[in-house]
């Protein structure tokens, strides 16, 4: 009896090394990774590059394991982003003439069309910026659309044309990426999405990406508009 026991035990505290052997292995490699973003590609400095790296590393295992046809939830509660990041918006400083623009929804999907109308009723709440919703698309400055396309790791994007002696907008196309938001293993609530379509609005408005607690956040989908993003408006249009 007392072998036998003395074996359980033996094999109890073998399994637990390797166990706890693994979990130290992870945890350094994620770190090395963590480090790895960090220098490579965050576009902040301090902590707010480091929690670029984090989010990044996050998404990036998340993307590995499942692969590899290992189910995880990591890319559950991670976004453009993402969960990749929101957008891959490049920085314009284009804007409108004024502090309103003409959108056309052109989606038959009842999420993003019903996300669309929330977000643009959020923005024109603020009474910074005014989108008047039309039904003659060719009477739109900005067309609101989606697409499913699993190739680009965002949520969302903003194609902008732009007058380059001016620098204002002749025309924006919005687009909510359906293979993310409307797939439940990214687990994309339909709050997150409502705060995607903020985003890519705002991106529409002539706002670019910034790393505070925003709507305009470039890697994530956790905030809708704050305060800063309406002042951030305001300045863009001096209002």
């Amino acid at each position: 009896m007392r072998l036998i026991f003395n074996s359980i035990r033996f094999l109890l505290r073998l399994v637990w090394r390797v166990l706890w052997g693994l979990v130290w292995s992870f945890a350094l490699s994620f770190l090395i990774i963590v480090g790895i973003f960090y220098f490579t590609t965050s576009t902040e400095s301090g902590s707010a590059g480091l929690s670029q790296a984090v989010q990044t590393a996050v998404v990036r295992v998340g993307q590995f394991l499942d692969h590899q046809g290992i189910a995880t939830g990591l890319h559950t509660n991670v976004e453009t982003q993402t969960d990749q990041l929101t957008d891959e918006h490049t920085t314009t400083g284009a804007r409108w003439d004024q502090a309103e623009a003409a959108i056309y929804i052109d989606t038959d999907n009842e999420t993003f069309r019903s996300a669309y109308q929330d977000a643009i009723g959020s923005w024109n709440q603020t009474g910074a910026f005014t989108f008047h919703i039309v039904t003659d698309k060719d009477k739109a400055d900005i067309i609101a659309t989606e697409m499913n396309d699993g190739s680009v790791s965002a949520a969302g994007e903003a194609e902008s044309q732009t007058n380059l002696l001016t620098n204002r907008f002749t025309n924006v196309t919005v687009r909510l990426n359906g293979y993310y938001l409307l797939n439940n293993r990214y687990g994309y609530s339909y709050e997150r999405i409502v705060n995607t379509a903020e985003h890519e609005l705002g991106h529409a408005i002539g706002l670019d990406h910034n790393e505070e607690d925003s709507v305009m956040q470039s890697a994530g989908s956790f905030y809708s508009i704050q305060p800063a993003d309406i002042q951030a408006v305001k300045d863009l249009y001096q209002t």
